[in-house]
C-alpha cells in the first residue's frame, strides 16, 4: 500500500446505491473528501480510492451491492496502492460475512461513520489494514454546516429531514442499522434549503425513514404556539417554512407514514402553491391480519378513508406507494383483498416487492411462509392490475396542461425527456415532450399532454410559463 501523505490531488470514485437517503450520505461523504482536499473522479479507472455505498434492505439490495463490489475488487487488484472502502447498510449488518466474500476491501463504514470517512481513507491509504464499523447504531445526521458534494443534476436535490425510525415493522432491520428516529432542526433544514436554491437548484425532495413523522423527537418552539401547551415544530410547520424559500419551484414529499397524514398537513399541502401535490405512502398491504402480522397499523379500509382527504383536499394530488407479496400468513383471500384495494384507490404508482425474510426479523421466523413461486404469481398479477390503473389515470391526462421539468434529449430527434409534479427522480415516470426548438434542461415548460402510456406521458409546450392551474381531474 503506498503511504497516506497529503490528499491534495488524490482522486475518489464512488458508487452509491439504493435510495435517495442514502445518496445523502454520499453526498456528504464526497463534501468532506473534497473539503480535506481529495478530487472526484467519474471513471473509477483514474481513481485512487473507490468508497461503494451500499444497501441491504432487501435480498434483491445484497445482489445488487455483491455485484457492484465484485467489480470494484477486481478494480482494487489490478493496480497496486489502490484503496476499496465499504459503506453504509450492509457492513454495518454483516461485515464479518462481507470480510469473507471480498478479502479485497480495505475498511468498512455503517451509516454512523459518515463523519469519520476521512480518517478512514487516510488510514486505509496508510496500510493500516480492515476496519469494521465503529458508530453502532448510528446517531448521525448531518446539518446545514455539513460539506456537501452533490451528484444529481443541478436544477433538483434530495434533502434528508430526518433519519433512524421509530416504527418496528416486522419485516424490517432499518431501526436496527439506522438507530432511532431523529430530526434535523427546522432551522436547519430551511438554511440548507436556501443554499440549494443559491446554488440554482429548482426541485428539493424530503426524504426520511418517516418524512410525516419530522418533529416528534424534538420540542422547538413554533410561532402562534401557546406556552404551555407548547408543541414542537412538524412537518407541516417544515413544508410551510420551505415553501417560503425564493428560488425553489418544487417540493416534494416522500416516503410518508399512511396512519401520520394529519389534516394539517393535507391543509398546508393544499395551500401552498410550491408543494406538490404529491405524496409517496408505502401501504404495503390492505388486508387487515397481514398488516397487524406486519406490525403496522390500519387496513384497506381506512387507507382509502385517507385517500379520500387528499384528493378532496388536492383533486390531482399524485399518490404513490409499494407493497409487499406474499407476507407470511397471506393466503389466497388476503391477497384478493389486496388487489380489491389497488382497484379501488387507483393509485397513481404502485410497486410491489416479494417478501424477503430478512435475518434478524420477526417476519424471517413466522409460521405460514408463502412459497417463492406463489409469491411470484402474485406479484406479477398485482403489477399486471397496478398498470391497468396508470394507463387509466394517465389517460385522463390527454388534452390537459401541466408543467413539465426539462431534464435531457429524448431517443428520438425533436424529443425532450422531463418531469411533471406527478413524478419523483429516477423512482417514477417521464413526459416525452415534442418541441420543435430545444428546450433547456433545467426549464420548466408549460405543455399540453397528446398521449399516455402506462407509466409515461407524451406533450407539446406552449410557452414557458412560470405556472398554471389546472383543471382536476375526475376519478
Amino acid at each position: 500500500m503506498s503511504s497516506a501523505g497529503p490528499p491534495r490531488g488524490r482522486a475518489v470514485g464512488v458508487i452509491s446505491l439504493g435510495c435517495p437517503k442514502n445518496l445523502v450520505d454520499t453526498e456528504v461523504m464526497l463534501g468532506l473528501l473534497t473539503e480535506a482536499g481529495y478530487r472526484l473522479v467519474s471513471d473509477p479507472e483514474q481513481a485512487e480510492v473507490l468508497l461503494v455505498n451500499t444497501c441491504c434492505f432487501i435480498e434483491q439490495a445484497r445482489e445488487e451491492a455483491a455485484a457492484a463490489l465484485s467489480e470494484a475488487t477486481q478494480w482494487r487488484r489490478a493496480q497496486q496502492g489502490r484503496v476499496l472502502i465499504c459503506a453504509g447498510c450492509w457492513p454495518e449488518m454483516e461485515a464479518p460475512e462481507l470480510r469473507t466474500m471480498f478479502p479485497e476491501i480495505d475498511a468498512y463504514m455503517g451509516p454512523g461513520d459518515v463523519p469519520r470517512v476521512v480518517s478512514v481513507v487516510e488510514r486505509a491509504l496508510a496500510g493500516s489494514g480492515p476496519e469494521g464499523p465503529q458508530a453502532r447504531p448510528s446517531s448521525f445526521i448531518y446539518d446545514g454546516a455539513s460539506p456537501r458534494l452533490r451528484t444529481t443534476a443541478l436544477w433538483t436535490a434530495y434533502l434528508k429531514i430526518a433519519d433512524g425510525c421509530r416504527h418496528r415493522c416486522r419485516f424490517c432491520v432499518i431501526p436496527r442499522l439506522r438507530g432511532r428516529y431523529r430530526s434535523r432542526p427546522l432551522a436547519s433544514v430551511v438554511a440548507e434549503a436556501r443554499q440549494l436554491a443559491a446554488e440554482g437548484v429548482r426541485e428539493i425532495n424530503l426524504v426520511a425513514q418517516d418524512t410525516t413523522a419530522y418533529g416528534t423527537d424534538r420540542r422547538e418552539r413554533v410561532a402562534g404556539a401557546s406556552a404551555p401547551a407548547q408543541r414542537g415544530a412538524d412537518i407541516a410547520d417544515l413544508l410551510s417554512a420551505l415553501a417560503g424559500v425564493e428560488g425553489i419551484r418544487w417540493l416534494r414529499l416522500l416516503y410518508g407514514f399512511p396512519t401520520a397524514v394529519t389534516d394539517r398537513l393535507i391543509e398546508v399541502m393544499a395551500r401552498e402553491e410550491r408543494v406538490c401535490k404529491y405524496l409517496d405512502l408505502p401501504f404495503q398491504h390492505a388486508d387487515r391480519s397481514v398488516l397487524r402480522r406486519m406490525g403496522r397499523p390500519g387496513d384497506g379500509g381506512s387507507y382509502l378513508k385517507l385517500i379520500g382527504r387528499l384528493r378532496e383536499a388536492m383533486p390531482d394530488i399524485a399518490i404513490r406507494s409499494s407493497f409487499i407479496v406474499g407476507f407470511p400468513g397471506e393466503g389466497e383471500e388476503e391477497f384478493r383483498r389486496l388487489i380489491e384495494f389497488i382497484e379501488a384507490a387507483e393509485l397513481d404508482r404502485a410497486g410491489a416487492f416479494c417478501f424477503s425474510p430478512e435475518r434478524g426479523t420477526p417476519a424471517a421466523e413466522m409460521d405460514d411462509q408463502v412459497p417463492s413461486e406463489v409469491a411470484q404469481q402474485r406479484y406479477h398479477e398485482f403489477m399486471v392490475v397496478q398498470q391497468r390503473v396508470s394507463l387509466a389515470l394517465n389517460q385522463r391526462w390527454v388534452g390537459r396542461e401541466m408543467e413539465v421539468l426539462i431534464e435531457a434529449p429524448g431517443e428520438r430527434k425533436g424529443e425532450w425527456v422531463g418531469r411533471s409534479f406527478r413524478d419523483a427522480p429516477e423512482i417514477d415516470g417521464t413526459v416525452k415532450v415534442h418541441a420543435r426548438n430545444a428546450p433547456k434542461p433545467g426549464e420548466f415548460v408549460m405543455c399540453r399532454v397528446t398521449g399516455a402510456e402506462p407509466y409515461d406521458l407524451e406533450a407539446e409546450p406552449l410557452s414557458p410559463v412560470r405556472r398554471a392551474a389546472t383543471r382536476p381531474v375526475r376519478r
